[in-house]
């Protein structure tokens, strides 16, 4: 179906805490974007392949442990989200500070909440468990989701258990109804899968274990998502079974190296990597035909990358240390996302996909 080809390499002096692949404070992108990456030393690196890594801003304060881009301020140009590891959120707007938000513990994880109306929340999780909802110039919300998790569980789930927020997914699901609504969802160090409404926990899905990442996409093909979905009557036809199902899926990726699909708000275990998970990202190389699913890569504690089509493996990337950080984009210009690896050893890594003639 396809193959990979890396395009080049770079070691770096600071360990890589997260990356993102964009341009930002542009109003236009006249050239390729650069690779983002948040450091030990409190500094946001730029990298490409032709330069060595700048230094594109400091937040003056500790370690970066999550980045975003996201246009803040309505201008048509990427702004950045930095949070550290002091629990500052740092934003920055044209490469200055629009705004500093403090929730109060080290952030884990940050992403974008769009609801339907075109609004937006930055919702930052961190290491004592809260998840918090705000704006450049406004906290919303916060909610202890480690709390709500100890309240819940059964007594079988008992002990002690790690509350730093492991994961948010921000994205549009259909109701039980088919109506597409905006949702999120959070996981800590307990086996749920919490649906947040703001400040309030609306439902907790059960998940045989931790989860550690997540993403959404249409995943399943019509024959795999008919294993899991009782209530699809229509009637199977090997002209569709490939194809991928029209309903989106949420993935999640558990310590216990298997990755598990959600279905009409059930949990079903979809494959097992054969090692501990740590991070998953959803996506689809420009040569994927329309109807075709998303395919998934899969890193954590081995020396590679995996790729997934459905529940079969298609691909895989062998790499000199752990991959730990992945992330896609655009990076050399040329109209399609590739891939970026961040190493353990400090190394990242662009591969970009090559499509194979059968």
């Amino acid at each position: 179906m396809f193959t990979y080809e890396k395009l080049w390499e770079r070691k770096l002096d600071d360990p890589i805490n997260c990356l993102k692949v964009g341009k930002p404070f542009l109003e236009e992108l006249s050239e390729e974007n650069d690779i983002l990456i948040g450091t030990t030393a409190g500094r946001v690196l730029i990298l490409n392949q032709d330069k060595p890594p700048e230094v594109l801003l400091e937040t003056k304060g500790g370690s970066v442990q999550a980045l975003e881009l996201y246009d803040l301020t309505g201008q048509r140009a990427l702004d950045l989200v930095v949070g550290d590891s002091e629990g500052v959120i740092t934003m920055f707007s044209r490469q200055q500070i629009l705004s500093k938000q403090e929730i109060g513990t080290a952030v884990t994880t940050i992403d974008i909440f769009k609801d339907l109306e075109q609004g937006y929340e930055i919702i930052a999780g961190g290491m004592n468990g809260t998840v918090t909802g705000f704006q450049p110039h406004e906290i919303f919300w916060s909610l202890k989701v480690a709390e709500e998790s100890a309240k819940i569980a059964t007594l079988n789930m008992k002990g002690r258990r790690s509350p730093f927020i492991h994961c948010i997914l921000a994205t549009l699901l259909n109701d039980p109804f088919g109506q597409s609504m905006a949702v999120l969802l959070v996981c800590d160090g307990w086996q749920f899968v919490h649906f947040l409404r703001g400040s309030n926990r609306i439902l907790s899905l059960r998940v045989p274990t931790v989860v550690c990442s997540m993403d959404a996409g249409r995943f399943l093909t019509f024959e795999v998502a008919r294993r899991f979905n009782k209530t699809d009557t229509r009637p199977k036809t090997s002209l569709d079974s490939n194809k991928a199902s029209e309903d989106k899926q949420v993935l999640l990726a558990g310590e216990d190296g298997i990755v598990y699909v959600m279905v009409n708000y059930e949990i079903h275990r979809l494959f097992d990597v054969g090692f501990r998970l740590s991070k998953i990202v959803g996506f689809r190389p420009s040569f994927l035909e329309q109807d075709e699913p998303d395919l998934v890569i899969c890193v954590g504690y081995a020396n590679r990358a995996l790729v997934y089509r459905c529940d079969k493996l298609i691909c895989e990337i062998a790499t000199t240390d752990w991959p730990h950080n992945i992330t896609l984009g655009d990076v050399n210009a040329d109209g399609h996302d590739e891939l970026v690896l961040g190493l353990l050893d400090q190394t990242v890594q662009v591969y970009r996909w090559v499509k194979q003639d059968i």
